[in-house]
């Protein structure tokens, strides 16, 4: 009866469960077999309005830790980013903020990775918080260090006074590992712990991991959220850019295989293109130097790609770049066919319809797939 109590209370606030609590108050602090409270369901989910509720029947809910990680729901409600409950949770039992888990870790730890640069400013509003940032866990680690880890391959930056102040930059750990190190040069044994963290799930009792970091992928700015898309992003690189690259390697081939051949007769024309003054072969000659320009451009913003972060903006500039570049080739293709073909000959018109009428067929068919 007890476990089934925990989620009515934390997912469904009604006038019968504030009778049933009236009664049995002791049920708000009745722990499941992970030490778990409904306070700590209410603080992982995120549902205010239960913390709130429960929290006005016992403030003392507030208090109680997990077995397996000595988390308080202050701490579970840090580790999920839940801002919220984590106001909540201050504003009925503000004297709970220092308590500390079994890492040394306080709720301002877990709120370093978990929530947004905007909530961090939020949360060091509150002169209680602000008390914290120089607390160090079991390894001496400050909630700063830990922000640095989880943030330094973000667009994050330390704009809060509270943050950027310089001392607050140098505190240095157990290992004289300062924060302003780890911007700089990373500190590959916290980054890693945190990441086990956001995948450890503790026999599913956490199906989203002990902590739910917000790090968002760098192409959240092109209209993409390291995750998926920049995941795929890479993946879909390194075709791309051997096609970009295949296309300038045949184009400039091209240029120096005139169709027709070049003036063998000793003279002022020798070398030059027989069909220099073909109309075809003019328009071959510009298709081609098009197709040859934009795949090198292409390839080119590959090379600055591994330099930048802006990685969604270039590589759909790229993207668009080699798809021309892949039209021009065609035209380049037509229009060599064509400077060399007799005009007597009725396929003036049959190569032109045949090639750019299946590549923009073939276009259509894959926006349509795309969709």
């Amino acid at each position: 009866m007890g476990s089934s109590l925990k989620f009515v209370v934390v997912f469904f606030v009604s006038e019968a469960t504030r009778e049933i609590l009236e009664k049995k108050k002791y049920l708000t602090k009745e722990t499941d077999q992970y030490g778990w409270t409904p306070l700590h369901y209410a603080a992982y989910y995120d549902l205010p309005l239960g913390a709130e509720f429960l929290l006005e029947f016992d403030e003392s809910a507030a208090f109680i830790t997990d077995k397996d990680r000595k988390m308080t729901p202050l701490h579970v409600a840090s580790s999920q980013g839940s801002l919220k409950v984590i106001e909540k949770i201050l504003f009925h039992s503000p004297q709970c903020y220092e308590l500390v888990d079994a890492r040394g870790w306080n709720f301002l730890h877990f709120a370093m990775v978990s929530i947004n640069e905007k909530d961090v400013d939020v949360l060091l509003e509150k002169p209680l918080v602000r008390t914290l940032i120089h607390q160090k866990d079991a390894k001496g680690n400050t909630p700063l260090h830990v922000l640095a880890a989880s943030k330094r391959y973000n667009s994050f930056e330390f704009r809060s006074t509270n943050l950027k102040h310089k001392s607050n930059l140098q505190v240095i750990n157990r290992q004289n590992i300062s924060v302003e190190h780890i911007l700089s040069y990373g500190f590959p044994e916290l980054e890693q712990e945190i990441q086990a963290l956001t995948q450890e799930v503790c026999n599913g009792q956490r199906p989203r991991g002990v902590i739910c970091s917000s790090r968002e992928p760098i192409s959240e700015n092109v209209g993409g959220p390291l995750s998926e898309d920049i995941l795929g992003m890479e993946k879909a690189r390194e075709p791309q850019l051997v096609v970009a690259a295949l296309i300038a390697t045949v184009t400039f081939v091209a240029a120096f295989t005139m169709p027709g051949g070049y003036q063998s007769e000793k003279g002022q024309d020798q070398g030059t293109a027989i069909l220099s003054r073909n109309y075809h072969f003019q328009s071959f000659i510009i298709a081609d130097s098009i197709a040859m320009s934009l795949s090198v451009s292409a390839v080119f913003i590959h090379f600055v790609m591994a330099l930048s972060q802006n990685l969604g903006s270039l590589f759909v500039i790229s993207y668009y770049l080699t798809e021309f570049a892949m039209l021009a080739m065609v035209l380049a293709f037509v229009f060599g066919i064509l400077a060399v073909l007799p005009p007597s000959v009725g396929l003036g018109g049959a190569i032109p319809c045949i090639c750019l009428g299946l590549f923009f067929l073939v276009s259509v068919l894959v926006a349509i797939v795309k969709r």
